[in-house]
């Protein structure tokens, strides 16, 4: 028979009670960071999270590695504020490829500048080039590329200048307050500045923006993404809530609310989306370009369409904002679906709203009055729609995800972010 003494029990006590509580503990503090304190459903071990990156000089050592694999795997511990810190692109890591995935994990990335300022250098973004890349979750608050003024192909993006290859997908993505400056017809967009190969896919999925400004000093720019460079490349947007200007200072600049141009071959899909965009300029605030509009070919979605109508759809869309542009001459080559097109999109229940013109005297009108690019549906010229309009045009986001939502009183539906 076993015989022990009180010490002995009292200890056997203390280690039993330290082994229940710790593993109480874990289990706990796993269960919360995977986003499900209440039970354990779905409870992911945290060693398939990957790599955690807690501070900047971690991020930026992530970013810039020049040997990104697919089996990458990364996720953000915590909040991380670069204030203060210095990103710097040289010859070694100007042009680097994410290739992976990194979970934002719910967390923000605040008040960071990205800097290129070499003319050699064409892709400016948290990552210069994506391929097969896999982003989520992530909040991107005070956020800016700033691009030389006196090149001619520099690329931008907050998250990346080029998408160059693979199935690329950010999900669940919240930029606020930030901007994408860069100076190339080979795009400027608000999250990714071009779409290059005839096999690459690009998905965009629950995207909420709140005041980004995006500034292409030539043309092609767009409010998410900048323009499709390639026959065959396919862009598909599902659930986005944007707000913010785009604009293009070239006079032909193909300025979209939420793409540039889509070419012939190419394809691009709308699914779910508010669109509240105007065409002025106030990122760059150099004389030569504060408050100045964009001149010709303003789309609320595309700036330019030019591929087949059965390759570019949108359904349940809706645009408001100001299509006033620079001068009297172009006043007309805008459009609430397109600035321009080759061929008109395949629209189903897209509409637009309050949208301001120029008129021939150079004053704005809330009237269409000749535009040349493709018109949605218009709800009401002079007002905002109504609740009860709202309502019903709500059944149908909320049916695709149940993320929409709506504002008391007025109904207009946004992305929530809980």
């Amino acid at each position: 028979m076993l015989h022990l003494t009180k010490k002995q029990i009292i200890l056997a006590l203390l280690v039993i009670n330290l082994l229940f509580t710790s593993g109480m503990t874990f289990a706990f503090w796993a269960s919360s960071i995977s986003g499900n304190s209440g039970n354990n459903d779905g409870l992911i071990n945290i060693g398939d999270w990957g790599t955690p990156i807690f501070t900047p000089s971690e991020f930026y050592t992530f970013a810039t590695k020049t040997n990104s694999l697919a089996t990458d795997n990364y996720y953000i511990a915590n909040d991380i504020d670069f204030t203060g810190f210095t990103w710097t692109y040289n010859a070694t890591n100007n042009a680097v490829t994410f290739r992976g995935t990194l979970n934002g994990n719910g967390k923000t990335l605040s008040n960071l500048t990205i800097t290129n300022t070499s003319t050699s250098y064409l892709y400016n973004g948290i990552f210069p080039r994506l391929n097969g890349a896999t982003i989520h979750d992530l909040t991107l608050e005070n956020i800016n590329t700033i691009t030389t003024l006196t090149g001619t192909s520099q690329r931008s993006g907050l998250i990346a200048g080029n998408a160059w290859g693979g199935t690329n997908t950010l999900t669940n993505i919240t930029i606020i307050d930030s901007g994408s400056q860069g100076n190339s017809t080979n795009g400027v967009g608000g999250l990714i500045g071009n779409v290059q190969n005839s096999t690459t896919i690009l998905n965009l999925n629950n995207i909420k923006a709140t005041n980004l400004r995006v500034f292409n000093r030539s043309a092609y720019v767009g409010g998410l993404v900048g323009r499709i460079s390639t026959s065959g490349a396919r862009v598909t947007m599902n659930d986005v809530d944007f707000q913010g200007q785009v604009y293009a200072y070239t006079s032909s600049g193909y300025s979209g609310g939420l793409i540039g141009y889509t070419p012939s071959g190419s394809y691009f899909t709308l699914n779910r989306a508010i669109v509240e965009a105007t065409f002025q300029n106030t990122l760059v605030t150099n004389a030569t370009y504060y408050l100045r509009y964009s001149d010709r070919y303003l789309g609320g979605i595309i700036g330019y369409n030019a591929a087949a109508a059965a390759n570019v759809k949108l359904t349940d869309v809706f645009f408001t904002g100001s299509l006033f542009n620079q001068t009297n001459t172009y006043r007309a080559a805008v459009g609430t679906v397109s600035g321009r097109d080759a061929t008109q999109a395949t629209l189903l229940r897209t509409y637009h709203s309050y949208v301001a013109y120029r008129t021939a005297t150079g004053t704005v009108s809330y009237t269409q009055t000749g535009q040349t690019g493709q018109m949605a549906t218009v709800v009401s010229a002079t007002a905002m729609p109504t609740s009860v309009w709202w309502d019903g045009f709500y059944v149908n986001l909320v049916a695709g995800n149940t993320d929409w939502m709506q504002t008391p009183v007025t109904g207009r539906p946004y992305l929530n972010r809980a």
